[in-house]
């Protein structure tokens, strides 16, 4: 099991606990924090699923040209479009390892931007009513 794979276990798990448990809170700050933290968890499992799903189209891609089935291209297996796939697997190797860290901080900032103006409309509202 990849990093890939545990974020996207981890997002549907806080996800259901963050959505079951979203109707008990009654404070609106501390339903603003569930509010954004289901936000984070939705896009960050949504991402890494997307991910995943670009891996493996480009991995299928690429092994369509092995022809013998060894895992390997081999010499009498060259062509320019059996060359562009495995660079474009292996460029994506590295970007497939960091996704996990990389979409958890792009997550992580679009939610608490998210949490920030949400604590403004709540106080703005709050302010009104008094």
């Amino acid at each position: 099991m990849n990093y890939n794979q545990i974020g996207i276990l981890l997002g549907i798990c806080a996800i259901a606990f963050l959505g079951f448990t979203l109707k008990k809170v009654n404070n609106p700050y501390i339903k603003g924090i569930w509010k954004s933290g289901l936000l984070v968890f939705v896009l960050y499992a949504a991402l890494l699923i997307y991910v995943e799903i670009r891996w493996q189209f480009i991995s299928d891609y690429a092994s369509k040209y092995d022809i013998n089935g060894n895992g390997f291209v081999d010499l009498n297996e060259y062509s320019n479009e059996a060359i562009d796939a495995m660079n474009k697997m292996t460029s994506s190797a590295k970007e497939k390892s960091y996704a996990a860290l990389t979409l958890a901080a792009f997550s992580s900032i679009i939610g608490f931007a998210y949490l920030m103006s949400d604590w403004a409309v709540t106080h703005f509202k709050n302010k009104e009513q008094k």
